[in-house]
């Protein structure tokens, strides 16, 4: 078949999918990844083979808009409005999370409970994606029950830096797992310097970008030039950073978050940039799905058991250590870990990107991407127990037939 025709029908058969599953609410993202995995070589191989082979530089490309967009949180007038609370429980569970997953994996694998290969890298990995939270599903319970107050005001800057957090905990997990698999010592120099040092270059380089963007964009008045302008940016600034290999999802979002504080109409650049790359993200998420190797499924029905058990755990105690450092109201520190169940989006990203850098590791995108299901059904329905029990919802819940998607 022809690979643009192949191209085509694979982006109709997701929108038609999505059209047609919405009647039971299931989240578009999951719908995406499960037609993927249905085109996927596992079941019927429809993808064109050389859509496969351009998959990690759609993989990039994809998560360095989505880190762009996530730079828009950072905005300083949301910062100073939140304080400081927020974003301090949003690091300290996420964090968390990844130690709970980390430590709880080399754990089990030490006293054989699960078997992996190379498990000290396994569990650096499975930690990091187990921090990012998906905000779509959290936020949609949020509207549908109209909730407010202290837990929800927590909730939604949590969830919206997470993945910021996620991000660069992921980074970090990168820069020890080539070190392990490379077989050698692994010192404080690797663990620690090396990666901050990419962390710090990545950062300087994206906000270089922003604030020449910022700048430029004054030369161009039509919503259309804006646009494109910002596209260009995202490219040259990921480009930028795989030349000098270092972080393309973080200096993506340095590249967002600087643009968002000193640019000017940076509302209608950041919604013309997110329409735009919907079909591109529409097609990243199949692709995604189609990483989904189902013949593996039965092999690693016990290590994705203990990473939904483990992240759940890391969440719900990990929120509450967190916000109980920080100060936050107690119905906070006991119900925001409900809410934080969720994960989709940055998580397929991460094993994306895991599976075209660690092929000796491909049992854990197939890991993550069967948890997604896992996680995107009982989310919400951890969202929904949170808001509640905080007393914070303002529909009565026995007027509500079910909770939503």
């Amino acid at each position: 078949m022809d690979i643009i025709l192949n191209l085509g029908l694979v982006i109709l058969i997701g929108i038609v999918a999505a059209k047609v599953l919405k009647i039971f609410r299931f989240p578009r993202v999951l719908v995406y990844v499960v037609v993927g995995t249905l085109l996927g070589e596992s079941i019927s191989g429809f993808i064109h083979p050389d859509l496969k082979r351009i998959e990690d530089l759609i993989a990039v490309v994809s998560l360095a808009f989505i880190a762009f967009l996530i730079g828009d949180i950072f905005k300083w007038e949301t910062i100073k409005k939140v304080g400081t609370r927020a974003i301090w429980v949003s690091f300290l569970e996420s964090s968390l999370t990844a130690v709970t997953v980390t430590t709880g994996t080399i754990l089990l694998a030490k006293i054989g409970l699960i078997h992996v290969p190379y498990p000290l890298a396994t569990a650096f990995l499975l930690g990091a994606c187990a921090a990012a939270t998906a905000p779509a599903a959290t936020f949609m319970v949020v509207r549908e029950y109209k909730a407010a107050g202290p837990l929800t005001s927590y909730l939604l800057m949590a969830v919206t830096f997470d993945d910021a957090v996620g991000i660069i905990l992921f980074d970090i997990a990168v820069s020890v797992v080539r070190v392990l698999l490379k077989g050698e010592h692994v010192g404080f120099l690797f663990v620690f310097v090396n990666p901050a040092k990419d962390i710090f270059l990545s950062l300087i380089v994206g906000a270089a970008m922003g604030f020449i963007l910022s700048k430029a964009e004054h030369y161009f008045k039509l919503k259309d030039q804006r646009m494109i302008v910002a596209f260009t940016f995202v490219l040259i600034t990921a480009g930028l950073s795989r030349q000098f290999e270092l972080s393309p999802l973080l200096s993506s979002m340095a590249l967002g978050a600087t643009f968002v504080n000193f640019g000017g109409k940076v509302e209608n650049t950041f919604n013309s940039v997110e329409t735009w790359t919907s079909p591109l993200l529409l097609f990243f998420f199949i692709l995604a799905g189609s990483d989904l190797n189902v013949r593996l499924l039965s092999k690693i029905g016990i290590i994705g058991i203990v990473y939904v058990i483990l992240r759940s755990f890391g969440k719900v105690v990990g929120s509450g250590m967190g916000a109980f450092v920080a100060g936050a109201p107690k119905k906070v520190q006991k119900y925001l870990g409900f809410a934080m169940l969720p994960q989709a989006g940055v998580a397929i990203g991460f094993a994306m990107l895991i599976n075209t850098m660690f092929p000796e590791l491909s049992f854990i995108p197939t890991t993550i991407l069967s948890s997604v299901v896992v996680f995107e059904t009982i989310g919400p329905i951890g969202a929904k127990f949170a808001i509640f029990g905080a007393g914070e919802a303002k529909l009565p819940e026995e007027s509500l037939k079910s909770p939503p998607s």
